[in-house]
């Protein structure tokens, strides 16, 4: 997030009128470490199957897909 859209969030934050409930809530979000999304076996399972379902349907021409460079443009 840049600067400007720093400055913007805490303008936003500093105009809400918040109990001291709500400050101690927000706050301690803020705060709190960042939760990393963990797959399950069976998720990483599915998704591989997927994928290389999509590979072959690519290999026998029943898929398209995109460029490379219009896809990383995109990122």
């Amino acid at each position: 997030m840049n600067a400007v859209s720093m400055n913007n969030l805490w303008t936003y934050l500093e105009g809400l009128s918040l109990t001291a409930s709500n400050r101690k809530w927000l706050a301690d979000k803020l705060v709190e470490p960042r939760r990393e999304a963990v797959m399950s076996a069976e998720e990483v399972k599915a998704d591989m199957k997927e994928a290389f379902q999509q590979l072959k349907e690519v290999k026998e021409g029943k898929r398209t897909t995109r460029n490379a460079e219009v896809l990383l443009y995109e990122l």
